[in-house]
């Protein structure tokens, strides 16, 4: 069954954003990923915490997990960090 991760971000630096972006989602189709969906929410009900979001589709949760948790991903966090301020949530 496929899993989800839904990314929701808001930028905190462009710079840090750039050097971020491109090798993640080249990590994300390493691992089988597909990234459904990208760019501002627009918010139906609730409270709005972040400015954009992503949906990533990932063949099944072991999958999902081993690219969340692989070393080339993890390596990429300190640059996350001052790129995004952030959530991900898996589900799947």
């Amino acid at each position: 069954m496929s899993a989800y991760i839904v990314v929701e971000g808001t930028p905190r630096d462009k710079e840090a954003l750039g050097r971020y972006g491109s090798p993640a989602t080249a990590l994300i189709k390493e691992f089988g990923g597909e990234v459904l969906a990208f760019g501002p929410w627009e918010l139906l009900f609730g409270e709005g915490a972040y400015q954009n979001g992503m949906i990533v589709r990932f063949p099944d949760k072991e999958t999902a997990l081993a690219w969340y948790n692989s070393p080339s991903y993890q390596a990429l966090l300190d640059i996350r960090e001052a790129a995004l301020d952030c959530r991900f949530r898996l589900v799947g």
